[in-house]
């Protein structure tokens, strides 16, 4: 299918949307190149401004846009951005398909292998996976795989190899005809029996697919002859290759065009970066509408593709961006003294929030982390993408919300959970067993008369402390009233775990530092910087941390502009795209607090240089 976007179309959804696009982003909208979109241009918008454009064009009832994403976070925004409208709307139905990268290939591709193949689907879940499947194991194959260090058959997945799959087990370099290598394939023709399987799995499976059956892939193309992928920095090497097979597969039926920042590819794991994008000449967008000209100024050369970062918002007379020097004995003061710059560079009810950020958040002896200057820094400080896996975890997350009801619903979630993970059911008053769930949790509590008890022993768990002695005793009373029989009363979903998530506003281990300046608080956030990726902050302040080496000392050269070459060391690399990402969230105030020692003898005494102020806290 062949729709063209005109300049009157981009000029109707200007009007329709209350926005202007400028030469660089309408030839975006109308073309299918590769984008490079630098922090704050807009992308999310033009991505969705697209999308309106081609949903009124679009007539056919069978074909359909195809939108991928690395994260739900992604795939949320651009389907808020299309429930604005009618015709956008459209789009959020079949035959399209907007979803996560994972979504697409396990609703298209691996889902209906296994289920041609007699498989049913219950669970893909790493997680449930490795407890469930470790859960059913021999004592003697656990003992095993612990003496050799193994905690987890996470690896134990199938990877296609030479045009077959081939099973991974942990613990063996070759087969065996030992009792603990037979109990481990036994428990994973468990685990398939009964639908679960593994992520990454499901790309194995879909290859396998697509070696017995390659007609597919001329199925999928032309079912989606438009293919939209965001956040493509992020996509790994082997989602690359694999979207490639599928959408170019010297195919020029499908029009693709992907987003992202190669700069800010920061999430990075043990598979290889994809090489496709990354380490391709992408158009770029190097125009920001968050920051103003001094920080673009100031980030530009932390761009490791070395773009033109630049902005037309015009900045105050007086910068006060700041590079403040401090030693163990200062490295505390740093927060009053950015609090105080805080209060002069972000007006009074910005809605953007106030963040101090640093790429190593784990506390270690003798190391600089996040926790050398905020000594009570809790990495698992939240409650967003928090990863429950303990019944506990999902009561501290509920006494964190606001509304009695999203704090009932997350309890009733870590039940359900546990069900996922344990395989126990309800039962029900006549005898039956019943899956957990929400619809039969409130039946069996209607049906036996027991709401009120366990509504108030929620509620006691809601507002009372959990100690290690009184936590058994009450998730065993707890899932008694659901009619749940637990045998395992060990199970390591129900054990306990104290608190690393903050349970008041006030309590120090909420990450949040504020100060009072002349009658207004200043409430500064901490967080590392993987987590605010994305994110417009009012004011940044960016603390030196240590792997291996200093990150900001081995790129201070670059940071006052004394050195604008691209680094060839991966570990430069990486510290130059975790910086660069965290220089540009502010939208008004940039600062940097840095080890004394790391910054050049020869600038010291200066108060002034390449744009920021130099701030000496050690003297």
């Amino acid at each position: 299918m062949n729709i063209e976007i005109s300049e009157r179309d981009i000029n109707d959804i200007e009007q329709e949307l209350n926005l202007s696009f400028d030469d660089a982003r309408r030839e975006i909208i109308q073309s299918y190149n590769d984008v490079q979109a630098c922090p704050g241009s807009g992308k999310t918008t033009m991505v969705a401004a697209k999308l309106l454009i081609i949903a009124k064009k679009w007539m056919s009832l069978h074909q359909g846009v195809c939108v991928l994403t690395h994260t739900n976070v992604a795939k949320k925004e651009i389907i808020e951005r299309l429930q604005t409208s009618i015709h956008g709307g459209k789009l959020l139905t079949s035959p399209h398909f907007i979803g996560t990268i994972q979504e697409f290939v396990n609703k298209f591709l691996a889902i209906p292998y296994l289920r041609s193949q007699g498989f049913k689907i219950t669970h893909i879940d790493d997680e449930i996976c490795c407890a469930r499947g470790w859960s059913f194991l021999n004592r003697g194959t656990k003992n095993y795989l612990e003496r050799n260090r193994i905690t987890s058959i996470q690896d134990m997945q199938y990877k296609f190899i030479d045009g077959c799959l081939e099973l991974n087990i942990p613990g063996f370099r070759r087969e065996s005809q030992s009792n603990s290598y037979q109990d481990l394939i036994n428990v994973k023709n468990t685990l398939m029996a009964e639908g679960y399987f593994f992520y990454h799995e499901m790309y194995e499976i879909s290859k396998e697919y697509i070696y017995h059956n390659s007609d597919i892939i001329k199925a999928i193309q032309s079912r989606f002859p438009i293919v939209f992928i965001d956040e493509m920095q992020d996509t790994q090497k082997f989602q690359d290759e694999f979207l490639n097979t599928i959408f170019r597969n010297d195919n020029i039926q499908v029009k693709m065009q992907r987003f992202g920042d190669p700069d800010q590819a920061i999430y990075g794991t043990n598979e290889e970066e994809n090489q496709t994008y990354n380490q391709a000449e992408l158009e770029k967008v190097q125009n920001s509408h968050r920051f103003n000209s001094a920080i673009a100024s100031i980030a530009r050369n932390l761009s490791y593709n070395r773009i033109n970062l630049t902005s037309e918002i015009s900045h105050p007379n007086q910068s006060l961006h700041t590079i403040f020097l401090v030693d163990d004995s200062s490295r505390t003061n740093v927060f009053e003294r950015f609090a105080n710059l805080c209060s002069q560079a972000v007006p009074i009810n910005c809605e953007y929030p106030i963040k101090s950020v640093g790429a190593i958040g784990k506390r270690s002896e003798n190391s600089l982390t996040i926790c050398s200057y905020y000594e009570s820094f809790e990495k698992t400080d939240s409650t967003v993408g928090f990863k429950n896996t303990k019944l506990i975890q999902y009561i501290y997350v509920a006494r964190q919300q606001n509304r009695n009801s999203e704090s009932y619903r997350t309890i009733l979630d870590g039940i359900i959970h546990f069900g996922r993970v344990s395989n126990v059911k309800i039962t029900m008053q006549d005898g039956s067993q019943s899956d957990i769930s929400v619809a039969n949790i409130k039946k069996h509590l209607k049906l036996s008369s027991l709401f009120v008890d366990f509504n108030l022993l929620v509620m006691s768990l809601m507002t009372n402390e959990i100690s290690e002695e009184t936590w058994g005793d009450s998730v065993v009373l707890l899932l008694s009233y659901l009619g749940i029989n637990i045998s395992n009363r060990n199970h390591i979903f129900l054990s306990f775990e104290r608190n690393l998530i903050n349970e008041t506003l006030d309590s120090p281990t909420r990450n949040i530092i504020s100060f009072e300046i002349e009658g207004r608080v200043i409430e500064n956030q901490i967080a590392t910087i993987h987590s605010v990726k994305g994110e417009t902050h009012a004011a940044t302040l960016l603390l030196e941390t240590k792997y291996h080496t200093n990150d900001i000392t081995t790129l201070i050269d670059y940071i006052l502009l004394e050195n604008l070459t691209q680094p060839t060391e991966a570990r430069k690399k990486k510290f130059m795209k975790q910086i660069y990402v965290a220089l540009t969230r502010p939208k008004y105030l940039l600062c940097i607090a840095m080890n004394k020692s790391g910054f050049p003898a020869e600038h010291i005494s200066k108060h002034e240089l390449a744009g920021w102020n130099i701030c000496d806290l050690t003297q």
